[in-house]
């Protein structure tokens, strides 16, 4: 069901403002702008993923429903994308209806209304389904692609026209020789689409489409953590409730991740400090939670504040120097316990980032009841985690059929 409120003044919008922000997922709120550290570990640990990917399924759903449109008659581009739009809107139409109110479904919210979702499956599964060697198209985007494929398709047809094919096959023989090609370009690894996919439609996956996906994973990303959970089958790490929680397996880590591992942590450790002074600034000391946090934290400022800045961003390939330069400045100011200086550090930083109007430290008060700008960073372990766990979930229910 769609929310609105009445915008009665400023005050109330922020408010609200501020109770969207609790409700979002904590790990993509960047009120100091450290996105690019953040992502960096995040591509390293569990590339593919994102935070607004919800299950394993949208990686053969988004492919199955384009490879119906590459055999089909659309040749425009826009037509390409509305039918692309409605074959997902009728996806999400027929999860409902069998899967009911199962986690993970895109668009179910929107179902009521005559609007589709912005960010569709496609959109959000898209880096995802390159990084595996899914979509063979290299970096074409969307969009690129659509265009791209719509131009093979008229070029075949013309040719068709011309009487230019191979006439010893019917039409249907010749487009389904290798799925996923368009007039000799292969743009799909996908060896698992049938036609009647959609007639078969579960938001769990099958045990083939389970081991595909893992042997994508595995042989694109070998070095990932998440690889690693995969194939050595750590499936105990799906119940841990957080990042640091997968220091449990840390022994099962190759040398180089373990440090990557242990830098991260560091460096979630020091941006969760600079976040609870932000909570303490906006909301003008108020807030009950970030008092209590600061006053824990502040004892161990400078322990908090020895990690090495120069060498995580040398290491991800940040390369920054606002953020480099904010860092290293409340790095010190912690180091030195200068909790009023750390204050100016973090407002001078949303203010060179979103202007001064728009910063929230530059309003304080106005978002006291709230937390805001997320918490301990999660490097998208909790979206990585529902895909791994639909992929073990469909190894137990192929060996419960054997």
């Amino acid at each position: 069901m769609p929310i609105g409120w009445i915008d009665f003044s400023k005050s109330e919008r922020n408010k609200v403002i501020g109770v969207l922000d609790l409700l979002s997922e904590s790990a993509t709120l960047d009120e100091l702008g450290i996105a690019p550290i953040r992502d960096g570990f995040a591509n390293l640990f569990f590339p593919g993923t994102s935070t607004i990917q919800t299950r394993a399924k949208y990686f053969f759903i988004v492919p199955y429903a384009i490879r119906d449109l590459e055999l089909g008659g659309q040749y425009m581009p826009n037509a390409f994308q509305s039918a692309l739009n409605a074959r997902e809107r009728a996806c999400c139409q027929k999860l409902v209806e069998i899967e009911g109110s199962a986690d993970g479904i895109i668009g179910r919210r929107t179902l009521s209304s005559s609007n589709w979702v912005k960010r569709t499956p496609a959109d959000v599964y898209w880096a995802g389904l390159r990084q595996y060697g899914i979509f063979l198209g290299g970096n074409y985007s969307l969009s690129e692609y659509i265009r791209a494929v719509c131009n093979l398709k008229m070029q075949k047809g013309t040719l068709k026209n011309l009487g230019n094919r191979n006439d010893s096959a019917g039409d249907d023989d010749k487009d389904d020789t290798n799925a996923g090609d368009v007039r000799g370009y292969r743009f799909w690894n996908m060896p698992l689409y049938q036609k009647e996919w959609f007639q078969t439609l579960q938001l769990d996956l099958t045990q083939e489409e389970g081991a595909f996906l893992k042997e994508q994973i595995l042989r694109t990303c070998p070095n990932s953590l998440m690889a690693l959970i995969l194939r050595e089958n750590l499936s105990e790490t799906l119940e841990v409730k957080n990042f640091r929680g997968l220091g449990s397996v840390i022994d099962r880590m190759p040398e180089q991740m373990q440090e990557n591992y242990r830098l991260a942590v560091q460096f979630s450790d020091f941006i969760y400090a600079l976040r609870t002074v932000y909570n303490v600034i906006t909301s003008n000391g108020k807030l009950e939670s970030a008092m209590e946090e600061l006053e824990r934290q502040q004892p161990i400022f400078s322990r908090l504040a020895d990690l090495d800045i120069d060498y995580i961003m040398q290491r991800l390939s940040v390369y920054n120097p606002g953020l480099r330069t904010f860092l290293l400045q409340a790095k010190q100011h912690m180091k030195h316990g200068d909790l009023e200086p750390l204050k100016q550090c973090i407002k001078a930083r949303e203010v060179n980032l979103k202007g001064q109007s728009r910063a929230k430290t530059c309003h304080p008060d106005q978002y006291g009841d709230f937390w805001l700008g997320g918490g301990e960073l999660d490097y998208r372990f909790f979206n990585a985690r529902t895909i791994m766990r639909d992929i073990f979930n469909s190894e137990v229910k192929g060996n419960a059929k054997s």
